[in-house]
């Protein structure tokens, strides 16, 4: 590319005066003679070079202060200034020192066709008994915008073509018709010439076409914002071009040169209709709170159908401005150009917070379009959890209105006939206000955003969803055995969650508690637990087992007594509400008592037990089957436990735990088949509000056999504990 240049020779003719010289001849002590020689710059602008810039020209000679200690930026004095180069004198003198020569050519003119600005700077000095000669090189300083139609498009839109360029991030036709930003409008292909304001980096341009194609009247009309460069020298380019063998595409391709750098970026449109934001980027989400927004839909054919859907919902629209129904409104400047307005009316009608607004057009060629309009309207848009263990949230809301007062945020669980109310109140967070409120975790609510009692916009679903921990290995389908004896309900010992009193009981071969090929209906498992109460021993010696399973881990054996810890760590994240299980068992009469002071007695019915315990302590209960102030009654509301390493010389060494809920099944009938059973728990009211940090789950086909106490022919079967919140 050729360059666009001024060249202006300074032929600097120094004498300075030396100590023991005599003086310049001339009488001017320490200064030197200057002259200029002027060039015309060359310019590919379709002007008159012999007047124009020379006409708007400014040439300036400063001369720089001594540089500042502190580093700062030197300080300049305008010594001359001429307005033409006629101005200037054939030679001057000047005073040895740093000079800098400054020159502008032509107006500085925001946007205009025909009158480019040149700017141009040069630093140098004047130094005793030397010539020196300074060029300065004058660029270009405006940002060019050169449009090209091809003749594809020439020949086409033959009615009407145009294309806006605007000095504006944004297109915005009201202010371009009210003369409110600086535009130049091409109706044929040439180069215009801009100096964009300080701060803005954009520019926006607009086409429309309007020409004849298969008997009817087609239009193009594109809204597009456009980054360019605000480097001076920067020639941007639009090509313009129809292409009917890519499918009727309308071509736009784009380069973008200046006097030291090149560059590309091409760019292609379809003619298919066209939906834009009115005065905004329809990509970015907008605020709404009142007046309308407003969205032009244009296409090269007749407008066909025109449709908006939002959550779920379809509105058609009609080809028509007449009248307005349920806030949206239509404005037809043509058959294939329209402005569509929605209201609050509209909005009303949605729940607030963040739409997606999906505009859908067709002409009568069948081209269509979609876009997706985000808009951010006030109402409630989020539900967190601020405690989910004691059912406390937070509810948040758009408020853009700056008038607003009263606010208030109402809520319901879905299907609830009354509503709750919250005073809401503004946050550090511009344009939200927040709620606390009383919700349960994963449970889905109605929310709408109050000022007073009038409601704004639809009610939201808010939800907060929480994880519901649920007890490991539950569905017992997982075994191993443990010193090649002792059959374990858990997968491992790196997992060992379960346990039984088989420790025990195999020291003399048996297991009472086993895994059997026998699931509850539905199950997604294979397996069950069996639990089966029996005499242990050989001959006579022995004693009666109880069959069990517990959540905790077996301490050890002494003798033939047993030391048991009860319950593991568990995070809760929340409530749970209830306890359920499968069940099918036999209970028998009581048959063996072969411990002290048990509380039953030989024929009566043995009692089939499940328990679970919520807890607040620092480790697992410990029950010693020699110690009968062990035993463990789940409906007290403390607990005992030991805080050091379970073995079979475990105690409790601390009492202050807490029974934060519990729940208890007996069960003295035989059930025949897998029944499904339901436990409430019931939450102790002094600990309100604690968090429990361990779980007790216990599990015997005989409820007495920590006594040593129950019946042979006592069998359980179990599968699948679940808690429900």
């Amino acid at each position: 590319m050729k360059k666009i240049a001024l060249h202006i020779l300074l032929a600097v003719l120094c004498s300075l005066s030396l100590v023991g010289c005599e003086k310049d001849p001339a009488g001017h002590d320490g200064e030197g003679a200057v002259s200029f020689e002027v060039a015309v710059p060359r310019s590919r602008a379709a002007v008159d070079e012999s007047v124009y810039p020379w006409t708007d020209c400014a040439i300036r000679i400063y001369k720089y202060a001594a540089a500042p200690s502190d580093g700062e930026e030197r300080g300049r004095e305008l010594i001359r200034r001429y307005n033409s180069v006629g101005e200037m004198p054939a030679s001057m003198w000047l005073a040895a020192g740093d000079y800098v020569i400054t020159v502008e050519l032509g107006a500085k003119e925001e946007a205009t066709f025909d009158r480019p600005f040149y700017r141009g700077e040069k630093d140098f000095a004047i130094v005793g008994g030397r010539t020196v000669q300074v060029a300065v090189e004058c660029r270009i300083a405006n940002t060019i915008v050169e449009v090209d139609y091809d003749a594809t498009v020439t020949d086409l839109f033959t009615e009407e073509l145009w294309t806006d360029v605007v000095l504006a991030e944004t297109y915005n036709s009201q202010a371009v018709g009210n003369g409110e930003v600086p535009v130049l409008r091409y109706t044929e292909s040439r180069r215009g010439y801009f100096i964009l304001p300080e701060g803005l980096e954009a520019f926006s341009w607009r086409f429309r076409g309007v020409g004849q194609k298969k008997d009817r009247e087609e239009i193009v009309q594109i809204d597009k914002t456009k980054h360019i460069s605000t480097d001076p020298g920067m020639l941007y380019k639009l090509r313009f071009r129809y292409s009917p063998d890519l499918g009727g595409k309308l071509v736009f391709s784009i380069v973008v040169e200046n006097t030291w750098n090149e560059y590309s970026d091409p760019v292609v449109f379809a003619p298919d209709p066209q939906i834009s934001g009115d005065g905004f980027d329809i990509e970015e989400r907008r605020e709404f709170a009142s007046g309308t927004i407003g969205y032009h839909i244009a296409s090269i054919s007749d407008l066909s159908s025109v449709k908006l859907r939002c959550g779920g919902r379809e509105w058609p629209v009609a080809l028509s401005s007449e009248g307005q129904t349920a806030g949206v409104a239509v404005m037809m400047t043509s058959a294939s150009d329209m402005l569509l307005s929605l209201a609050p009316e509209f909005f009303a009608q949605l729940p607030g917070g963040d739409l997606d607004l999906t505009l859908y057009a067709q002409d009568e060629d069948g081209r269509e379009s979609e876009k997706v309009a985000k808009v951010r309207t006030q109402g409630v848009f989020d539900l967190t959890t601020t405690d989910a263990w004691n059912d406390r949230g937070e509810l948040k809301a758009y408020v853009f209105d700056p008038s607003a007062a009263d606010v208030k945020i109402r809520y319901r669980a879905a299907g609830a006939a009354e509503w709750r109310e919250a005073a809401a109140a503004s946050t550090a967070q511009s344009g939200v206000y927040a709620a606390s409120v009383s919700v349960s975790p994963n449970t889905s609510y109605e929310c709408q955003l109050c000022f007073g009692q009038t409601a704004v916009n639809g009610a939201s679903e808010q939800r907060i969803d929480v994880a519901e921990p649920q007890i490991p290995g539950a569905g017992f389908e997982d075994w191993f055995t443990y010193k090649d004896k002792v059959l374990v309900p858990a997968p491992s010992e790196a997992s060992w969650w379960w346990d039984s009193g088989n420790h025990g009981s195999s020291t003399l071969g048996v297991n009472v508690t086993q895994s059997v090929a026998d699931p509850r209906p539905g199950s997604t498992g294979t397996k069950a637990a069996c639990l089966q109460s029996q005499f242990v021993g050989l001959i006579s010696v022995g004693k009666f087992a109880a069959g069990n399973i517990f959540f905790g881990k077996y301490g050890g054996t002494n003798g033939t007594n047993g030391v048991i810890g009860f319950g593991n760590p568990f995070s809760f994240t929340y409530r749970p509400r209830q306890l359920t299980f499968w069940y099918k068992g036999t209970v028998g009469t009581i048959d063996r008592i072969d411990g002290d002071n048990a509380p039953v007695s030989k024929g009566d019915t043995d009692v089939a037990q499940i328990y679970i315990c919520l807890c607040k302590m620092g480790g697992p209960h410990v029950i010693d089957t020699r110690d009968q102030t062990t035993f463990f009654d789940p409906s007290s509301k403390t607990v005992s436990y030991c805080t050091g390493a379970l073995d079979k010389s475990s105690k409790n060494d601390a009492t202050d735990g807490k029974i934060i809920a519990w729940a208890e099944w007996t069960n003295t009938k035989t059930v025949g088949e897998w029944t499904q059973y339901t436990l409430d728990l019931k939450y102790n009211d002094e600990y309100e509000g604690e968090v429990p940090d361990y779980l007790m789950l216990t599990a015997s086909a005989s409820k007495y056999g920590d006594y040593f106490a129950g019946s042979t022919g006592s069998v359980m079967y179990l599968d699948d504990f679940e808690l429900v919140y």
